[in-house]
C-alpha cells in the first residue's frame, strides 16, 4: 500500500536547496536518542538493501550518492530501547554487520533477518532528497530492547570507504579486445562517483590532475557501472581501458577494470579529513564543499564554480607540503595552497605568497 510519508509523524523531510551540493539520499537523526539506519531501493530487476549508519542525535549523513535515479526508497532503523513503528511497512532483509544484500524474499531461510522499513517518495525529479528521522516515528519498549533487527544497535560498526571498497572490488571484464576502442592505458587515482546528468550517464576518475568520464553506451559494460555506483567517492583506485579521446584536461574512456589500492595514496587520511561543506571564517558567506578530487565555491548560497583537486608533495619552485592543488578545468590554471591542517573540525590553507591563511570550519 502507497503512503504519503509527509502526513506521517516521526518523519520530516527537505527538498535538498541547489546549493548545498549533497546530491543523493541524505538521512538525519532528528531524535534524542543515537541511531542505527539502513536503506533499500530498487537495483535492477530485483531489491537491495544496505546498512548500516550510525548517527548520534543532530548528526546526518548519505547513504545513497550521486543523483537520485528512483523516486521510492526504503528506511529501517534501530535504537536502544526503541522500536522503528511506520504506519505502513515494508519486509526487507537485513543483518547485525555491515550489509548489502540482494533481494527482498526469504530473508530468514537466506540467513538474514526480516525487518521493516518505511517508504519515502522523494518525488518524481528530485536528484537530491534529506530526510530527518524524528521520535515519533519510533515506539520506547519498557524492557530496554531495541526490538527490530536485534536487541543492540550495531554501535561498533564502520561503514567506511576501505569496507565498501573491498566488498565492491576488484571488478574486472576480459581485455581480450583491448585497444578496440582506443589506445590501452592505466592509472592510479580517486573515485570520484557516477552521476546523472541530462541524457549524460557516467562514472569519473581523478588522477595527476585529469578527470576521465566512463559513458554508459560508450564501451564500458553496464554491469561494470552499475557495480561502481555503490562505491564510496574518494576511494582511491588503479583503472585501466581504452583512450576513447582527451581534451585539455578531460578524457573519455572505456574502463573494463578497476581494483582498490589505498596505499597508493598517501594522502588518504588528509583527503577524507576534507570530505564536506565549510565554512570560510573570514566571509561567513563564502563555503567551499568537497566531495572526492572537487572543490565547489558556494558565495551567498550561490555556485561558483567547481575545481579539480590534487594532494600533492610540493609545488613547482615552492617549498615542501602536502599541498593541495587547485586547477579551474575552465582555464586550467592551478593554484597551490599548502595544507597547514586537515581535521573534522578545521582546515587551515595558506596560498604561496600570502601570509594570512584561510580558516574553514564546519
Amino acid at each position: 500500500m502507497w503512503c504519503n510519508w509527509f502526513k506521517v509523524i516521526g518523519f520530516a523531510v527537505v527538498l535538498g536547496a541547489p546549493m548545498a551540493g549533497h546530491a543523493g539520499l541524505e538521512i538525519c537523526n532528528d531524535a534524542a536518542f543515537s541511531q542505527s539506519v539502513a536503506v533499500a531501493y530498487k537495483d535492477g530487476d530485483s531489491y537491495r538493501s544496505r546498512g548500516w549508519w550510525n548517527l548520534d542525535p543532530a548528526e546526518c549523513d548519505t547513504p545513497v550518492t550521486g543523483d537520485l535515479k528512483r523516486r521510492y526508497y526504503y528506511v529501517f532503523s534501530i535504537a536502544s530501547g526503541y522500536k522503528f513503528d511506520p504506519e505502513n511497512r515494508y519486509s526487507f532483509c537485513t543483518e547485525m554487520s555491515g550489509f548489502s544484500i540482494e533481494g527482498d524474499e526469504d530473508c530468514v531461510a537466506r540467513g538474514y533477518q526480516e525487518s521493516m522499513f518505511a517508504k519515502i517518495d522523494t518525488g518524481e525529479t528530485a536528484k537530491n532528497f534529506t530526510l530527518n528521522i524524528q521520535d515519533g516515528i519510533f515506539t520506547a519498549l519498557s524492557n530496554g530492547s531495541s526490538g527490530g533487527a536485534g536487541t543492540t544497535p550495531p554501535a561498533e560498526i564502520e561503514y567506511s570507504v576501505a569496507s565498501e571498497a573491498r566488498r565492491i572490488l576488484p571488478l574486472y571484464l576480459p581485455m581480450e579486445n583491448a585497444g578496440f576502442f582506443g589506445e590501452p592505458f592505466s592509472q592510479v587515482g580517486i573515485f570520484q562517483g557516477c552521476a546523472f546528468e541530462y541524457e549524460d550517464e557516467f562514472c569519473a576518475f581523478h588522477a595527476e590532475g585529469w578527470k576521465f568520464y566512463a559513458n554508459y553506451g560508450n564501451g564500458t559494460e553496464d554491469a561494470l557501472l552499475d557495480a561502481l555506483e555503490f562505491l564510496p567517492v574518494g576511494t582511491p583506485v588503479s583503472f585501466a581501458g581504452d583512450m576513447i579521446s582527451y581534451g585539455d584536461i578531460t578524457a573519455d574512456v572505456v574502463v573494463r577494470e578497476v581494483s582498490y589500492f589505498p596505499e597508493l595514496d598517501p594522502y588518504h587520511q588528509i583527503r577524507m579529513a576534507m570530505q564536506g561543506q565549510w565554512v570560510d571564517q573570514g566571509d561567513r558567506n563564502a563555503q567551499i564543499y568537497i566531495e572526492g578530487a572537487e572543490l565547489t565555491d558556494i558565495y551567498g548560497g550561490e555556485q561558483m564554480a567547481t575545481y579539480f583537486l590534487q594532494i600533492a608533495p610540493g609545488c613547482n619552485d615552492g617549498p615542501g607540503g602536502p599541498v593541495l592543488l587547485q586547477t579551474n578545468p575552465e582555464d586550467r590554471e592551478p593554484f597551490c595552497y599548502l595544507i597547514d591542517r586537515a581535521t573534522d573540525e578545521e582546515l587551515v590553507l595558506y596560498y604561496f605568497g600570502n601570509p594570512e591563511p584561510f580558516v574553514y570550519r564546519r
